[in-house]
């Protein structure tokens, strides 16, 4: 990763509060509401809940385009991630949340989604999507915090995309 360092730190990641100015898709901060929220009614009326995290393997991704320059290559990532939020729209229901939390991924916010059902989602994205994209799925656990699941989402997020 340490040779893209120069292209992930060109891509653009902005968002206004309620939502990604690359892609559409919506803030962290809103995500972060939701999510709260959703838990919230999950630890009240149990619910099964998950996150699927999908981000772009630049090592995988530049395979045929090593020879490219970085401002190529910063275009190349920033179309592909526009591509990949509406495969993601087009995939998830709409009551399923899409949040960019990464200069070069996405996280889903399942809710009502059990493991067999989100596992059966993360083969289809598998499926459908480029190679280059990475996909993790993580269960929320009851009574697990906030932050904890966040770890735990992440750790899926960032390690896959290596």
């Amino acid at each position: 990763m340490k040779k893209y360092e120069s292209v992930i730190d060109s891509i653009f990641l902005s968002n206004n509060g309620e939502i990604d100015l690359l892609t559409g898709a919506i803030s962290p901060d809103r995500f972060d509401q939701i999510v709260k929220r959703d838990l919230a009614m999950a630890q009240r009326n149990p619910a099964k809940i998950s996150m699927i995290s999908t981000a772009i393997n630049l090592t995988q991704f530049f395979t045929d385009n090593q020879t490219l320059d970085s401002l190529e290559q910063q275009s190349m990532i920033e179309n592909e991630l526009v591509n990949l939020h509406f495969n993601l729209k087009s995939t998830f229901r709409q009551s399923d949340c899409i949040c960019r939390v990464s200069k070069l991924g996405f996280w889903i916010l399942l809710n009502g989604a059990d493991k067999r059902t989100s596992d059966q989602l993360v083969d289809r994205l598998v499926r459908e999507l480029p190679k280059f994209i990475t996909v993790g799925m993580c269960l929320w656990q009851q009574d697990e915090s906030i932050l904890d699941w966040y770890k735990r989402v992440d750790q899926i997020h960032f390690n896959n995309n290596q």
